[in-house]
């Protein structure tokens, strides 16, 4: 097979696409060789030995050495101090994060798409892109997530930079990538790929290594195919292992010209390095509006080819990849069926793209994606499903919600705007310290925001804002399932009789009073 050289010129201007390939800038606004924490009250870590440690917060977490324990609910910093250094921050901590989706919080500002979710020994890893400053999809950072529940996610921080000694094109943009165990040396390997000339038409790939499934990787190298000895072009790689231990790799061999010339391409791996060209095949014609992102798994004797599907035939003015679809075989080269979509984005407003894939943990499958938070396309944060299989092992679809994996929304939590996923005649943006909406601009105009889902307990009374502009909010209602539970204003609040109990579709509509638009950061019920 003859490698193709993606153009991604042809690419940019459209919602999955790749933006002009300037050297970018280290990310200032946070320091990612910080470790990440999800816990619960009582949880202990432990942290790098070296450093002094002090915590921001005991009353959220305390540090003892660099063994640290969950004291309380909130977040909070913990900073290392070197000899003869500055204070440094050495680990974000949040207790008692609410299950939702997005899933991480949201003042860690960690933005982590195109997941790969890959089970280890019991828990799960992600592997993807790093969305970051610099007015750019993706950056030049991997940063690896894991979860033993589900529930609550860690991180160590920046697993690969191209900015690592040895790497080439330094400095430049990684795109999506993919996490493997080699059983034969007993290394985890990372694989990834980025532009390697200013103009965006090589896209080659490469593999790292690391001794953690977290990293560091290092020991950069090319793939290559076997026969030419050339790099291999393309982008999206992703490694599977099938049960008999022979490897594949699957990724989008690109469009000289036009992302509707992109298809995806199943090839045997000789070895960590080399691609079996002889075995490459193009399964395009048997999916459906494929743009981006193939993704191997298998269940039974079944395997699943999931990807970013496009609405509709890709043209200049149509590519809207916000389709996580999906078709099986019972061959590794198919024939592939198409079966569907899994989960959608394409009824919210201002989002960019949707690429992910599918996971079993603790005999349940989920679905991992990305979907833009606060509107910027360039903010696209993790999200899961629970999904399921029916009689004949096709995926039921999802909705996208605002709960994740969790029944529905804890009322005696804030409810985050960032959460919402039903909108009308609303604006997302970054307001306030985890962002927000902005409500529909005339007065009169209607605005709606929707939670799928929270969890009623039958015993709330009051539901207050937080936000700004809120006394120009005239009228807002709360619906639970589309029953009315009450009405009120932006600053005074909404007086709830007859809540329901059990897990229910929230939305609340606002009308505006006119003047400066009000912006909802969240909502709060009172019991």
């Amino acid at each position: 097979m003859r490698f193709l050289t993606l153009l991604l010129a042809a690419l940019a201007g459209a919602l999955s696409l790749r933006p002009a390939l300037d050297a970018a800038k280290p990310i200032e606004r946070q320091s990612l060789k910080r470790h990440f924490f999800m816990l619960d009250k009582g949880e202990t870590r432990v942290l790098p030995a070296g450093p002094l440690y002090t915590s921001s917060d005991p009353k959220v977490a305390t540090v003892a050495g660099n063994r640290l324990q969950a004291a309380g609910e909130g977040e909070c910093e913990i900073f290392a101090l070197e000899p003869g250094s500055k204070r440094t921050s050495a680990a974000a901590v949040a207790v008692g994060w609410p299950v939702q989706n997005p899933v991480l919080p949201f003042s860690w500002n960690l933005y982590v798409p195109d997941t790969e979710a890959h089970n280890f020994a019991g828990a799960v890893y992600i592997y993807g892109s790093l969305d970051a400053d610099g007015g750019s999809y993706c950056s030049p950072y991997y940063l690896s997530l894991f979860s033993r529940d589900i529930r609550r996610w860690e991180s160590k921080g920046v697993s690969f930079s191209s900015f690592q000694e040895g790497v080439p094109h330094r400095g430049r943009i990684l795109w999506d990538s993919d996490g493997f165990f080699d059983r034969a040396s007993g290394k985890f390997l990372h694989y990834g790929f980025f532009a390697d000339t200013m103009s965006g038409r090589n896209n080659h790939m490469f593999v790292v290594e690391g001794n953690s499934p977290t990293g560091p990787f290092s020991n950069f190298r090319w793939l290559t195919g076997d026969k030419s000895g050339n790099k291999v072009d393309g982008i999206s790689a992703q490694v599977f292992e099938d049960t008999d231990g022979v490897r594949y790799i699957t990724y989008a061999p690109t469009a000289h010209v036009h992302p509707s010339k992109n298809y995806p391409v199943i090839a045997r791996l000789r070895d960590i390095t080399t691609v079996d060209e002889a075995s490459a095949v193009n399964v395009g014609a048997q999916v459906k509006d494929f743009y981006e992102g193939p993704s191997l798994r298998k269940r039974g004797d079944t395997y699943y080819l999931v990807y970013a599907e496009n609405t509709g035939r890709i043209t200049d003015r149509n590519r809207r990849p916000v389709r996580l679809s999906y078709a099986t075989a019972k061959n590794i080269f198919g024939p592939y069926t198409y079966r569907g979509i899994i989960v959608s984005i394409e009824d919210m407003p201002g989002d960019s793209n949707i690429q992910g894939s599918i996971e079993e943990h603790g005999g349940q499958w989920y679905v991992f994606y990305h979907r833009s938070l606060n509107g910027p396309y360039n903010r696209r944060a993790l999200c899961v499903e629970k999904i399921n299989f029916d009689a004949d092992g096709r995926i039921g679809r999802v909705e996208p919600t605002s709960s994740g994996v969790a029944e529905g929304l804890d009322t005696a939590r804030p409810i985050w705007a960032g959460t919402a996923v039903i909108f009308k005649n609303v604006r997302r943006g970054e307001f306030g310290d985890f962002g927000g909406v902005e409500l529909g601009g005339k007065a009169g105009n209607e605005s709606l925001l929707g939670f799928r889902y929270v969890l009623l307990t039958g015993k709330e009374q009051q539901l207050a804002f937080a936000g700004a502009n809120l006394g120009n909010i005239r009228r807002a209602r709360v619906f639970a399932d589309g029953k009315l539970l009450g009405e009120g204003d932006g600053t005074k609040g909404i007086k709830i009789e007859n809540a329901p109990a059990g897990k229910t579709v929230l939305t609340l509509t606002f009308e505006t009073a006119g003047g400066p638009r009000p912006v909802v950061y969240s909502a709060k019920f009172a019991r």
